[in-house]
């Protein structure tokens, strides 16, 4: 896998759970994730290259394993040079941030709204006076500040109206734990991003690395969505590590469909789902010992050639 790593590039990581029922598996343990579920599970850890946009590295690991601890092994192994390491809200406690520092390693993680480096109520005089500056990302202004201890608080105001909007519409629903007390006590957080990081860079370039975060995720949504593997049905470590290899091989292939849709913007138009569904009905019929091609719909070969994907 390491040709695929390549050298002085951003590798994210992260990992997902898999749930398994066999009890032959020495990496099946009981262990908490994000859905509060104990069943038995291995963990999947999971390396992203941001400059080649594709899948780089995984290692499967024992379901009562968290991630954080297992972050060094993995990039020694893999001989990474400049990794950041980003997580997700439950990863902001400070034990885990204790490790990365231990580890020597860069990190970028999303912290709670209420957590108590955040104080929103600078926010109430809505004066921009307050933010030290704002830069553009994808044509929108996010203002910014910056607090001790590697702390950098984001403000997206078209977030802000979104999020403002979904919770009275839910509050008009009647919805449990949907108040007007709440609304007003949550306001000034709406639109607010807070982030922790020892990585050096501008607050625009520490906002967009966070911001990649969503590729790793589209990753694990593949995996477990579109190739239908939430669960692992292997008998022993032998067929799991088999298994996960060819996971990683078809996740490659999708990320190759994936940006090759991208690249010709595409992406409104037609899913990776909807362009397997057009190749899966593509056929080769022997007859009289000679192979040709199945009948194509003129909607695939318009698909096809706005690629510049020949199939035979």
């Amino acid at each position: 896998m390491k040709p695929f790593i390549g050298k002085n590039q951003h590798i994210l990581f992260d990992g997902t759970n898999i749930h398994t029922k066999s009890k032959k598996l020495p990496h099946s343990h009981k262990g908490y994730n994000t859905q509060e579920d104990y069943e038995p599970q291995i963990n999947l850890l999971y390396a992203f290259a941001v400059k080649s946009k594709m899948p780089a590295y995984y290692r499967i690991l024992p379901g009562n394993i968290r991630e954080v601890s297992a972050f060094k092994l993995s990039i020694a192994e893999a001989d990474l040079s400049d990794v950041v390491v980003i997580g997700d809200k439950g990863f902001g406690s400070q034990s885990n941030f204790d490790m990365l520092a231990d580890a020597g390693l860069c990190y970028i993680v999303p912290l709670r709204r209420n957590n108590v480096l955040f104080d929103a109520s600078r926010f109430k005089s809505g004066d921009k006076a307050v933010f030290d500056g704002y830069f553009l990302f994808n044509e929108r202004p996010i203002w910014h500040y910056t607090l001790g201890e590697g702390v950098v608080v984001f403000l997206d105001e078209v977030l802000k109206c979104e999020e403002e909007a979904r919770y009275l519409v839910n509050l008009g629903r009647e919805l449990e734990g949907y108040s007007m007390e709440g609304f007003l006590e949550a306001q000034f957080r709406f639109g607010t991003i807070v982030l922790r990081s020892n990585v050096l860079v501008s607050p625009g370039e520490l906002f967009g690395l966070y911001k990649v975060r969503g590729e790793i995720e589209l990753l694990f949504d593949f995996l477990k969505n579109l190739l239908e593997q939430d669960r692992s049905y292997m008998s022993d470590q032998y067929s799991l590590e088999a298994w996960a290899f060819v996971n990683h091989v078809s996740l490659m292939l999708l990320y190759r469909v994936y940006d090759l849709l991208r690249t010709k913007e595409l992406l409104n138009r037609f899913s990776v789902a909807d362009f397997l569904t057009h190749l899966k009905y593509i056929f080769k019929v022997k007859i009289n010992d000679v192979w040709h091609l199945s009948e194509v719909t003129q909607k695939t070969n318009d698909l096809l050639e706005t690629l510049n994907l020949p199939i035979t």
